[in-house]
């Protein structure tokens, strides 16, 4: 991820560079060229949805997107076909620009650009080198397409040269492994980016030789690229059937051990049976809209849950395991240990609506499971931070009472200003008491930019306290929370549904009261190294220990030992025994390069943490945050003086979530007054839309990659961007309170030219 940048000028040039790095630091979005490619509301012909540009009166036709996913599950292992395709209705020559989520662990390996019955498959490069092989390759008129990590959950397409009328689409395959929790098995899709907040920029004067310097320090350097547009629910488009930004899924299970249940948390599902341990998966309403995350959980028959498994895959000559072992259950015993437990509870714009009501229903669950021998206290953020009592004090009736007040009065508003907060909540009045648990409950939907920030402070400010993340809402910051929960010794817990909150708390309980396996140690036999993550962590009540790591010889044993509930607790594992798998290699350097990255907290300099992530990414032929995979067509397409325009795709509003909350009552206000044509003009549109032919795989042939899995229908929806950019003051969760914040309102967009 991005380092925090500091950029020095001279107070003579302070004033106009200082406004100009204010607005690169809010600016979400470029302004448009005046009348590059739009239109007026007089010249709506066809089927396309026009959206308000920059230029009063001028609109502009938005390029369709949709998405295929297709899984193909091993036991633990996870392979992933995302399809992404875009269609552009006008008449001009386009470059879509898309930010999309994926797992946070996810290993992207592969990339293909899909025209008709040709491709183009895509190769590894060092990232600026795949920039300039892209922007050089755009430049001529070649088709061009290029995948870039911005976080290790979110990512950006670049697809330059489609032509007028044109559909493309781009293959992206990667990696991943299926989580187990409680003996259920489970894997989570995200489908949308929420907006993040950025903490603004740090300015001040410093000397030099020179005269006064004015110093800039950004603690989210990348602020544009993680901030992509998004559609407002009132202009979402209806396309083909009503349909909004479609996606669908197409699954193939395989469990190896006979399966007692298929469920989905987040969507309905269709399950045929192949036989015991095998299923295939699909969405019973077909497609769906990219506005929350997917889920999908199978739970093996009890007297067929392993106790053990351990898989391989051998690559250039060594094999890569991967361990997954479950310890097995216990209670606690003799007397309950006393807890001072501090909840921290987010009540910043993004937690609006539906979200804040969950956290809300959480945290007061929680607080009816003190003891009154434990102690506690609340702090609560937005933007601005409050602490319900100045220290932690006993879980008393009388002030249980008072916390339940204070809890059921919050409101959701302003900033994300998580910082300040996670610090005040880690400060120990009594690091010495080794007799008390100290526990840390973070509840919110990690809607941040500034992660690193964030990691650093637990890194430092840990000590005996215990950090559980509970991630709140349709399409919570996944990597954010599972990232603090691992470096805070504590676990991650997911609540989406506010109906469900009594039974998804009781996940958070369970850790928070029953025995943790400590002192978690893995001795490996001989050529056997580099196992992660490294150090292992703290497990709590129904959690795996689940490991990778590399071996040059399939022999000896893997020892896993620690301390559960005060015994000595060990389970062996065979190499030989190792059951063959794919893709466990690429598992293995995905999680290398996570610990590589942690070791910056730890004290390893940024060029021994570059040179680390690099190697790996280019020997696992791995998009990260220093490589990126690019796909160039060597024959040019678009003709020579058509000029190439920009567009940039919008992103729907997270379920459940309220634009006004988020963007600020003004922005709503201007969304809705300057974005939106006329109802015959959307009428027009959409009726048009409706009665458009869907592409099918006559008419959109794509080949077959190499795990042999045909790729769906192709569907149509349009979707917005090009948004006008508003300079608003005030609060929201974007902005900070009296901070200048330029929003893209409506659908957000950006247009730009390339000759």
């Amino acid at each position: 991820m991005e380092q925090m940048s500091t950029l020095t000028m001279t107070a003579s040039r302070a004033r106009p560079a200082l406004a100009g790095a204010l607005m690169a630091a809010t600016c979400l979005v470029p302004a448009a060229y005046a009348q590059d490619g739009t239109v007026s509301k007089n010249d709506v012909s066809g089927g396309s949805l026009l959206l308000q540009s920059a230029t009063p009166g001028r609109y502009v036709e938005a390029p369709l997107v949709a998405a295929d996913v297709k899984m193909e599950i091993a036991g633990p292992v996870i392979r992933t076909t995302l399809t992404q395709r875009f269609t552009n209705p006008t008449d001009k020559w386009v470059e879509g620009v898309y930010a999309f989520p994926l797992p946070e662990d996810a290993a992207v390996d592969t990339l293909r650009i899909v025209i008709g019955d040709r491709f183009i498959e895509g190769d590894i490069k060092e990232r600026q080198e795949a920039r300039i092989i892209y922007e050089e390759a755009a430049a001529n008129g070649q088709r061009a397409g290029l995948v870039e990590e911005e976080r290790p959950n979110l990512f950006t397409t670049s697809l330059a040269n489609i032509g007028p009328g044109e559909t493309v689409a781009i293959q992206i395959e990667y990696q991943d492994k299926a989580r187990l929790d409680n003996g259920v098995w489970s894997t989570r899709f995200p489908l949308v980016i929420a907006p993040r907040y950025s903490p603004k920029p740090e300015y001040g004067l410093v000397a030099s030789r020179d005269g006064p310097m004015v110093s800039v320090t950004d603690p989210v350097p990348d602020r544009a690229r993680i901030t992509p547009p998004v559609l407002h629910p009132a202009h979402e488009p209806k396309g083909v059937e009503g349909l909004r930004l479609p996606v669908n899924f197409n699954i193939s299970l395989e469990a190896g051990v006979p399966l007692a249940d298929i469920s989905s948390q987040s969507h309905a599902l269709v399950v045929t049976r192949v036989d015991g341990d095998t299923a295939h998966i699909s969405l019973k309403d077909g497609e769906v809209p990219a506005d929350r995350d997917f889920v999908l959980s199978w739970k093996p028959e009890a007297t067929a849950a392993p106790t053990a498994g351990l898989f391989r895959e051998t690559r250039n000559g060594e094999d890569h395991l991967l361990a997954v072992v479950n310890p097995p259950a216990m209670k606690v015993e003799g007397q309950r240990r006393d807890r001072e437990t501090i909840f921290v509870i987010d009540n910043s714009g993004s937690m609006s609506g539906e979200s804040m009501d969950q956290a809300k229903a959480g945290l007061l669950l929680a607080l009816d499971r003190l003891a009154p021998s434990d102690e506690f206290n609340i702090i609560r953020f937005d933007d601005t931070m409050d602490m319900l009592f100045t220290s932690a004090v006993a879980a008393s009736e009388q002030n249980i009472a008072r916390a339940k007040r204070f809890v059921s009065s919050l409101e959701a508003n302003g900033g994300t200003e998580m910082l300040p907060a996670l610090k005040a909540a880690l400060v120990d009045g009594d690091k010495t008491n080794t007799g008390e648990v100290r526990q840390v409950v973070f509840i919110t939907d990690g809607a941040i930019g500034n992660e690193d920030e964030l990691f650093s402070a637990i890194h430092d400010g840990l000590g005996r306290s215990r950090l559980f993340t509970v991630g709140i809402g349709s399409a919570p910051n996944a990597y954010f929370m599972t990232r603090a929960a691992r470096q805070g010794r504590g676990t991650f817990t997911y609540m989406d549904d506010v109906s469900q909150v009594t039974a998804q708390s009781a996940k958070l309980f369970a850790a928070l009261e029953n025995p943790v396996m400590t002192d978690l140690v893995a001795v490996l036999p001989a050529g056997a190294s580099e196992v992660f993550p490294s150090p292992l962590p703290d497990l709590y009540s129904g959690e795996p220990v689940l490991l990778v790591l590399k071996a040059s010889a399939l022999s000896g044993d893997l020892v896993l030992s620690g301390m559960l509930n005060g015994q000595k607790w060990t389970s062996t594992l065979s190499l030989a025994q190792a059951g063959k798998s794919t893709g466990i290699a690429q598992l293995w350097a995905r999680a290398k390069i996570a610990g590589i990255e942690e070791t910056r907290f730890a004290g390893a300099s940024p060029e021994q943490v570059d040179a680390g992530v690099l190697k790996t990414a280019l020997d696992f032929h791995l998009v990260s945050r220093l490589t990126s995979l690019v796909a160039i067509d060597k024959t040019p397409a678009r003709p020579v003086g058509e000029r190439l325009t920009t567009r940039e795709i919008a992103s729907m509003l997270p379920k459940g979530w309220d634009f006004g909350a988020v963007f600020g009552p003004e922005a709503e206000a201007r969304a809705l007054k300057l974005d939106r044509l006329p109802e015959a003009v959307m009428q027009h549109i959409n009726g048009r839309a409706a009665q458009a032919k869907p592409a099918t795989d006559e008419t959109l042939r794509l080949p077959q990659g190499s795990t042999g899995w045909e790729l769906m229908l192709a569907f149509g929806l349009t979707v917005m961007l090009f948004g006008a950019a508003l300079l608003r003051r005030g609060r929201s969760a974007i902005g900070l309170r009296g901070q200048a914040l330029t929003a893209s309102v409506g659908p957000m967009g950006s247009t730009s030219a390339r000759e």
